[in-house]
């Protein structure tokens, strides 16, 4: 049989065949008519039940019907072309997850594209790995292209050469996708983009579009996403300004009853009071860390050294920017961890005799140091926490594997952190009680196989261990509904990386609000990085899944010119700039933070109209924002 190509793009030769588009010099009923004889003729026979449910309900945490009666109304009813559009929260990921497996099992996948915002490439992977047993691979280059199943970042792979009139990543063009999914599909509205060409060149049989907001203020860019996802479903855009604008106001529809049908069609929505389900809330507690007078000293002088006693071994100075991503994180992470990378310097021949003379000044003074007021902290902490109630688990968190080691050290050998569990199993197995037992601590760290990961999770859910500690390389995949305590030791600069740390606990099934301790010394950079993250960012009342799709919407969620995330890398370029100065980083923050605030703002009101047009939830007067007439 023939594959027919049911959402082919017609942008490049719709003038040459049909005339203007959006002029109404064609006949769009015949073309429309031809549309959707095309798909019928392409339409899988019809389905009742999905066939691979089995296979990935094991690796699901909670059986939620909706996700499963959601991808089979996509398939048995849409064709997979349609726009997904259920509210922040309730898992678009997996309900589409669902569709690709079901598409792969029944034969009718052979070819799958996701493209999705950039801080979201390695969850779709992940997701796709661990819950459907999919290998996704990540487009990095033209060549990726010829794998089955790629994720791509839509912002890499978008880039138009305008000398040569071609797409960087134009082999993507040349493959007929089974499925093409794209994720935050808001991203589409507006028409003369490089993204919606991009988008729209792809040749594609069945086509999903996933965003919670598909109306954002503009009617027009309702129009320009539906007419990427099928043409001619609300006509040409002549036709639509007539029946569908009143008075030529793109905010106002004129028959909205109808207009929401004719999207009802083509859309899948679903409300959380509708599924039951509940996000519990994030309580951010700062745990400020009052450095001693030791430590002050040594804080100071490594900031010094940084920002002004850095040089090669030839006296050349060294990047500012190799500074603060491969030093700066490292000697703010933990006493221990800045030690290894002092001794690194002193003893590496790359380094300026001066520099390393600095350096070994400060671990002198380290090796004086009486009290790490950090790890004290932490200590206490736990403690706390464990005094809370029998059933308390911890989730802490550090960027580095060095300091992972030495909280472990430290926690287990406090006399004051007892292990409840391994107690009584030495009693079960005879084990002499010879006093205080050493507490029982999984680490969770990159290199592990699926395999060893699968065993420590099981063993911190059974209870084997109260605290699980963790790198953020460990970080995908977990999820840990039944611990609401977090705390992050050690801060990383880019939002995202913090919220994918909180998303282990805030998932569907959390049933208790829950607690995020973040260190921060005072006095240092750390105490304003972390207000900026925690408390005005990651812990503000937004639901799992909100502040990526604000970040995207700002164009923030990227990398910036340094591969690091953009607003990390806005936080570093103020270190660097104002060379250590406090008050000048602060001012940086403080602008950061401003730009995130009308974000939000912006976010919150997209989404009231949304629930408004969308879900008849009109937050003025009890009526829609807009006229009916």
């Amino acid at each position: 049989m023939v594959d027919i190509i049911v959402n082919e793009s017609f942008e490049d030769d719709s003038t040459e065949l049909f005339g203007n588009l959006d002029s109404g010099s064609f006949d769009s009923s015949e073309l429309f008519k031809l549309r959707m004889e095309a798909d019928e003729v392409s339409s899988d026979s019809e389905i009742s039940e999905l066939i691979s449910y089995g296979e990935i309900a094991k690796n699901l945490s909670y059986d939620l019907p909706y996700q499963r009666e959601g991808a089979l109304r996509l398939l048995r009813d849409l064709n997979a072309t349609a726009l997904l559009a259920d509210e922040v929260g309730l898992g678009k990921t997996i309900t589409a997850g669902m569709v690709i497996k079901e598409g792969v099992s029944r034969g009718w996948f052979s070819r799958v594209v996701i493209l999705c915002p950039p801080s979201l490439v390695d969850q779709w992977v992940c997701e796709m790995s661990e819950k459907f047993d999919l290998d996704f691979a990540i487009v990095e280059n033209e060549s990726d292209w010829k794998k089955a199943y790629v994720v791509a970042s839509i912002d890499r792979v978008k880039i138009f050469n305008r000398k040569t009139g071609k797409f960087r990543h134009e082999a993507a063009h040349e493959i007929s996708w089974d499925l093409v999914i794209v994720d935050e599909a808001h991203k589409l509205k507006e028409r003369n983009t490089v993204r919606w060409r991009f988008v729209d060149r792809l040749r594609k049989k069945r086509f999903l579009l996933l965003t919670a907001t598909p109306f954002q203020n503009d009617l027009l860019e309702l129009y320009n996403l539906l007419h990427i996802l099928k043409r001619g479903h609300l006509g040409t855009m002549k036709e639509f300004r007539k029946n569908f604008l009143f008075r030529g106001n793109k905010r106002h529809p004129l028959n909205p009853v109808e207009l929401k049908k004719k999207l009802e069609e083509v859309m899948v929505r679903r409300q959380r009071s509708e599924t039951g389900v509940c996000y519990k809330s994030r309580i951010p507690v700062i745990v400020t860390v009052e450095m001693t007078a030791q430590e002050k000293i040594i804080y100071e002088n490594t900031v010094q050294l940084l920002k002004s006693n850095y040089f090669r071994k030839d006296g050349s100075e060294i990047n500012g920017a190799l500074i603060v991503f491969a030093i700066l994180p490292k000697v703010t992470s933990s006493s221990k961890s800045a030690i290894e990378s002092l001794t690194k310097i002193v003893e590496s021949e790359v380094y300026h005799a001066g520099t390393k003379e600095f350096a070994q000044g400060i671990l002198d003074d380290y090796a004086k140091l009486e009290v790490d007021s950090k790890i004290e902290k932490l200590v206490s902490l736990v403690k706390e926490i464990r005094a809370r109630s029998d059933d308390e688990k911890i989730l802490i968190y550090t960027r580095h594997p060095t300091t992972l080691r030495y909280i472990v050290e430290k926690l287990q050998k406090d006399e004051g952190i007892r292990n409840k569990e391994q107690d009584v199993r030495n009693k079960e197995e005879g084990i002499k009680d010879e006093g205080e037992e050493a507490l029982r601590i999984i680490e969770f760290m990159g290199g592990l196989d699926r395999e060893e990961k699968s065993r420590r999770i099981d063993s911190f859910k059974r209870g084997e261990a109260d605290i699980l500690i963790s790198t953020d390389t460990g970080a995908e995949g977990l999820n840990f509904q039944f611990c609401r305590n977090l705390i992050n030791y050690d801060l990383p600069w880019n939002p995202m990386a913090v919220e994918q740390r909180i998303g282990r606990l805030d998932r569907i099934g959390q049933a208790r609000d829950m607690y995020i301790y973040s260190f921060a010394t005072k006095g240092t950079m750390e105490e304003h990085v972390v207000d900026l993250i925690i408390n005005k960012m990651c812990c503000v009342g937004l639901v799992i899944g909100e502040l990526p799709i604000i970040l995207f919407n700002l164009g923030l969620d990227a990398e910036g010119r340094s591969g690091r995330n953009k607003i990390e890398e806005k936080l570093m370029a103020s270190f660097i700039e104002g060379k250590g100065n406090l008050e000048f980083f602060a001012r940086g923050v403080d602008e950061i933070a401003a730009e995130i605030a009308k974000g939000m703002e912006e976010y919150e009101r997209e989404k009231a109209e949304n629930a408004c047009f969308l879900d008849g939830k009109c937050a003025v007067d009890g009526k829609p924002f807009y006229k009916s007439v």
